[in-house]
């Protein structure tokens, strides 16, 4: 999705209509708020900026195959979590 010079609005028009509940610590909050009074713009403009440029880097690294492999190597670390989880038992 596009955006559309400083207004931050898409450009394609889609509505904006779901609702995201996230949990943070009191830190994270803490942080998010100085960042967003430091910049001047409301704290849920913030996180879903940086939720859209997370999302936009996660699409980069899909295209690029490192998803797969992130996640086949998560896979294997539960694994062998796991196996010594059992073998110490």
């Amino acid at each position: 999705m596009s955006r559309n010079g400083n207004t931050n609005k898409p450009v394609d028009n889609e509505a904006r209509n779901v609702n995201v509940t996230i949990r943070f610590s009191e830190t994270e909050m803490k942080e998010i708020e100085a960042i967003s009074k430091e910049i001047g713009i409301p704290k849920t403009r913030l996180i879903r900026n940086i939720t859209l440029s997370g999302l936009d880097e996660a699409k980069v690294l899909s295209k690029l195959g490192v998803l797969k492999g992130t996640k086949k190597l998560i896979e294997f670390k539960e694994t062998f979590l796991s196996a010594n989880k059992r073998a110490v038992n």
